[in-house]
């Protein structure tokens, strides 16, 4: 399974954003899954690959957009953690944990 997430900018930083980031760094040469991030500025080349990414960045609100096995799955918005699990059947919950964290899900 590969998931692509398309993207104008790298948006603000945020806690969402920071483990958004872990995952699709964890994820980027996986076996079973596959993640990969592109953003306009700095890999343009890559939305030219994809027609329906095209066709998307014609609406206002079409970027970010996600891509599961070339198929859209999610468009304006960022994928979640949920997202991600619903897609894949992996937790991502703890990912981004780290002992003595205050700021996550497992209240370590």
């Amino acid at each position: 399974m590969k998931i692509e997430l398309f993207e104008r900018e790298i948006p603000e930083f945020s806690n969402e954003m920071m483990t958004l980031t872990q995952v699709f760094a964890a994820f980027r040469s996986g076996e079973e899954v596959q993640m990969a991030r592109y953003n306009l500025k700095n890999q343009p080349e890559m939305f030219q690959l994809y027609p329906q990414v095209l066709q998307m960045m014609a609406k206002e609100d079409g970027l970010p957009l996600t891509l599961v096995d070339g198929e859209i799955t999610l468009i304006g918005d960022y994928p979640s953690v949920e997202d991600l699990t619903e897609i894949t059947g992996l937790s991502f919950q703890n990912i981004a944990c780290e002992e003595g964290c205050q700021d996550c899900s497992c209240h370590q």
